[in-house]
């Protein structure tokens, strides 16, 4: 193609061209579609403008014909129509009623029948002869006559609506039924099908145009497009590929914004379709909207044109930026420069020192070949033997030796600055483990001392109200107060006791006597000693106890503290009137304590998770209604692992479930 042809005269006369080809398809292609999808456009209308002989028309009388189906089976309904069936009653009763329909009908089911006609009277006899000439004489008619069998009708293809494959007969019956109806061709109400009549001598005249102007304007498109492709790029002036500003921008971004701008677009004509089909109004719009759309289409499509013709596609997009930023970013880096560059000074004298050795036979360079050799082989093995240091002295930290120090006096280089590092990560965290330690001491310290200056207060409060009670008191107010009184200090001594054995647990200042002991045994003397509480609240012990003694290596007075703590919350938090299950059996070398009962409340709701429950002040009751310190688990829990045994708890809806495994005793220790 000669130079002049890409002129920029040539361009925008291209440009112009396919713009306009664009506007006309769209149009074309748009108008055709929403025809189609009315039915506007079938086989059958192609070269008539006869509403009345069209397809159209067919598809308006088989819609009238089952909402006239939908009528009469809601009028034989009567009084026993729902609500929603009275509404669309109302609507056919609107849509068939005679002075304001072009459609009149007669039908008659098994005696009975109905019509659309105001001037039917009562007991009048229906004549199905006299009927079709009535219908005859409006222009239009069917005769449907499953009594006679026989059928008749004046509109073509109406007959396969009846009696096609698709099978419309689940509408109307093959038998008993009588249907009659005109079809006013003077359409002189004012109904939907005078609307479908208006509506189809409106758009059907576009149908030719339609047609001949979307094959002209789509060769157009195309001819123009490939016009502007081959051109694209090229200046009548210049030699090569010219860029623009445009074609700088990364392509995976002006991709975005073309893909987004696009939508947008689109989405238009949609919307135009919901309005009342005013054919220049549309054209306007679906004009306006393909313009835009085939401007940005242009835009985008002949910038990447230009980028494939000047091979830039992979250096202007946002990929390649981010390959190349990484890169040199890698390229860069300090170690990796100095890595490399020592590896450079290695190739080299290693190849000066064999080609003076194996070319020219150089003894001196053999020599110093064998010294260069055995000089790196010295100082890789010596940073081989400082990283294993450094690596046992990691080892040494990470097992909870914190006072571990690495030596640094045999280290060189990057290894001692990296030993350093790790001795001061050894020295800050032995520095916040120490800090920790001293807090959680100074904490039980502060709990047994404050719990030691309550007692001595309280010990006379609890002394003076004993004797208060021991007085003759008249006023029976007085006395409840006193009993409010002496059962609140009792809590309070209880809970002063708690907290100070707690503190001791937590900081390990418990001293233990463990012994050979029958769990059994003691699980049976702990269970009689609840059962006058059990009783109380109307709850059903159910035992299950192995027949021979099992015998566990514990501290019996702490033992006895944990069961009685979790015999203690059975009682406490069990719901009335249900059953509590204790089991003791041998699993897997433990002896295995178990305690189940229904909570009397939500324990799902009332805490958090499972682990809350024996944490300290954790209660059951969150209200915190009931008695309790809420340190009872808190405190049998440690207690159980200080005798080297586990305390689970668990949870499964209202069901609680506390299983405490201890060691069993074997002849000859504990396994």
């Amino acid at each position: 193609m000669e130079r002049a042809s890409y002129g920029y005269g040539m361009k925008m006369t291209g440009f112009l061209l396919h713009s306009f080809f664009t506007i006309v398809l769209t149009v074309s292609v748009v108008l055709l579609g929403t025809m189609i999808d009315k039915d506007m456009l079938g086989s059958t209308d192609i070269g008539t403008n006869d509403f009345f002989a069209s397809g159209y028309y067919v598809k308006c009388m088989e819609q009238k014909c089952e909402d006239l189906n939908e009528y009469l089976r809601l009028m034989q309904q009567g009084e026993y129509r729902s609500l929603e069936q009275d509404r669309r009653y109302l609507q056919y009763t609107n849509e068939f009623s005679r002075e304001e329909s072009n459609f009149c009908f007669w039908y008659k089911s098994d005696g009975i029948w109905y019509t659309n006609q105001p001037d039917t009277r009562p007991g009048q006899i229906f004549d199905t002869q006299a009927i079709l000439m009535e219908a005859r004489t409006m222009g239009n008619y069917l005769l449907y006559d499953m009594e006679n069998k026989e059928f008749g009708t004046d509109i073509r293809g109406l007959e396969d609506y009846f009696f096609g494959t698709y099978n419309h007969q689940i509408y109307w019956p093959l038998e008993n039924v009588v249907l009659v109806f005109g079809v006013d061709v003077e359409l002189s109400a004012h109904d939907d099908l005078y609307e479908a009549r208006m509506e189809y001598e409106r758009l059907y005249p576009w149908t030719k145009i339609g047609m001949f102007g979307g094959l002209i304007s789509l060769v157009g498109w195309i001819l123009t497009l490939v016009y502007l492709t081959l051109s694209a790029g090229h200046k009548a002036e210049e030699e090569g590929i010219s860029l623009n500003l445009l074609d700088r921008i990364k392509t995976e971004l002006l991709f975005a914004g073309f893909i987004v701008l696009e939508s947008e677009l689109f989405l238009l004509p949609g919307r135009t379709g919901s309005r009342s089909w005013d054919v220049p109004g549309f054209l306007a719009v679906a004009g306006t909207v393909s313009f835009l759309a085939d401007l940005l289409f242009l835009i985008f499509y002949l910038s990447m044109v230009r980028r494939l013709k000047a091979e830039v596609m992979w250096e202007s997009s946002l990929i390649c930026w981010l390959c190349r930023g990484l890169e040199k970013l890698f390229r860069e880096r300090s170690v990796t420069v100095r890595i490399v560059a020592l590896f450079a000074v290695h190739m080299l004298i290693l190849f000066a020192l064999a080609r003076q050795t194996f070319v020219r036979e150089s003894m001196a360079a053999f020599v110093l070949l064998l010294v260069f050799c055995g000089a790196e082989a010295y100082f890789l093995l010596r940073m081989a033997v400082e990283r294993y240091h450094i690596l046992e002295g990691v080892e040494e930290i990470a097992n909870g030796d914190l006072t571990e120090k690495i030596e640094l006096e045999e280290l060189h280089g990057d290894n001692r600055q990296l030993a350093e590092a790790i001795n001061n990560i050894g020295t800050g965290l032995l520095h916040a483990v120490d800090e920790n330690t001293k807090n959680e001491r100074m904490k039980a310290d502060l709990i047994t001392n404050v719990s030691h200056d309550i007692k001595t207060p309280l010990t006379s409060i609890i002394n003076y109200v004993d004797l208060i009670k021991r007085e003759e008191i008249a006023d029976e107010r007085v006395r409840g107060y006193v009993q409010i009184l002496d059962e609140k200090s009792q809590r309070l001594r209880q809970l002063t006791e708690d907290l100070v054995e707690a503190s001791k647990i937590s900081s390990g200042n418990v001293k233990l006597d463990m012994q050979k002991i029958d769990l059994v045994e003691l699980v049976c003397q702990t269970g009689g000693e609840f059962n006058e509480k059990f009783e109380k609240r109307e709850l059903t012990i159910i035992t299950r106890l192995p027949q021979e003694a099992l015998f566990i290596w514990s501290d019996g007075r702490h033992l006895y503290r944990v069961i009685e703590n979790l015999y203690n919350n059975a009682a406490k938090y069990a719901l009335e009137k249900t059953r509590v299950y204790v089991e003791v059996q041998e699993r897997d070398g433990w002896a295995v304590f178990s305690i189940k009962n229904v909570s009397e409340r939500s324990l799902a709701l009332e805490n958090g998770s499972v682990e809350d429950l024996t944490e300290r002040f954790i209660r059951g009751d969150s209200s915190r209604t009931t008695e309790g310190s809420g340190l009872g688990l808190s405190i049998a829990k440690n207690l159980a692992q200080l005798m080297g045994g586990t305390l689970e708890i668990t949870v499964d809806g209202d069901l609680f479930t506390a299983s405490l495994q201890l060691p069993i005793f074997y002849r000859g220790g504990v396994k």
